[in-house]
């Protein structure tokens, strides 16, 4: 009777282990750290010390020298899906009133400045320019078996998301932890790219403005198209503690972050890398 209560026990330990995402962190894991080019970690600590100071741990931090003295970082946050809530689905940026994208965070380490103006796309990810990008900027959350919206579902996502750019946020202050573990003799310049990678399908939704009803706020089924993506460029909104310091004050209001389908990242990974030693190219004319 004893061994069949603890067996009861572990069985219900193991069951509650595969709710944690702690196997699919430490496969992500893996799968980079099988790459001779990129140094990885786990849960490394980081912490911001802005006015409201910010603390806890990525999953997953990778790094990897791409080019001459050019190293990414990246910031990975790993989320699985709940079974029932397997569907994340996104809304791209059509306001042409805002800028033509946010840049990604690139720091010259010499003079310990963050660059802006980097031409900086993924073709292999099918971003043959900046204008290419998704421009997520809000995602929702659906329920697997009936498609009804998931209560919290934009808490969820945004946890994730939130978690991986304190993380870049933290690691942009203190750029030697990269040198160090890269083991680099000089600081190299540094592109920082947070990402989220979860078990969730990804989608991107599609409508015409002109199509939504104004009575009732909404739009007939037949005028709205969701893509499939096996990963999706989003436009994360900052909070003040999280956006940049530099000598002409505070950096933009918005970072590019990536989410990545669980199934894809053996593709995402090698292709981010290849294109990073390709295409990061010199400041905008």
């Amino acid at each position: 009777m004893k061994n069949q209560k603890q067996d009861t026990t572990l069985s219900s330990i193991k069951q509650g282990l595969n709710l944690t995402g702690t196997f699919l962190e430490n496969k992500v894991f893996v799968i980079l750290d099988q790459d001779p080019t990129i140094v990885t970690r786990r849960e490394e600590p980081y912490s911001g010390h802005t006015s409201e100071s910010f603390e806890g741990t990525i999953d997953v931090f990778a790094s990897s020298v791409v080019q001459k003295n050019v190293a990414v970082c990246f910031c990975i946050e790993c989320k699985r899906a709940n079974p029932e809530q397997k569907h994340w689905v996104f809304e791209k940026r059509v306001n042409d009133t805002e800028p033509l994208y946010y840049p990604f965070d690139y720091l010259y380490e010499d003079i310990h400045k963050l660059n802006y103006e980097k031409n900086i796309f993924f073709p292999s990810l099918g971003y043959n320019g900046m204008k290419f990008f998704d421009k997520g900027i809000q995602v929702f959350e659906f329920k697997e078996v009936d498609g009804q919206l998931s209560r919290n579902q934009v808490e969820k996502a945004y946890n994730a998301l939130l978690q991986a750019n304190e993380a870049v946020s933290s690691f942009i202050e203190e750029p030697y932890r990269i040198r160090d573990l890269l083991k680099e003799s000089k600081l190299p310049d540094i592109l920082f790219l947070p990402i989220v990678v979860t078990t969730a399908n990804l989608w991107v939704q599609d409508y015409k403005p002109e199509n939504v009803d104004l009575k009732t706020g909404t739009v007939a089924e037949s005028n709205i198209n969701l893509e499939q993506k096996d990963w999706v460029h989003f436009e994360f909104p900052l909070p003040y503690s999280l956006r940049t310091r530099h000598v002409l004050g505070v950096g933009p209001v918005k970072r590019p972050t990536f989410i990545v389908n669980s199934e894809k990242i053996s593709e995402f990974f090698p292709k981010l890398l290849a294109d990073c030693r390709k295409y990061i190219s010199g400041p905008m004319g």
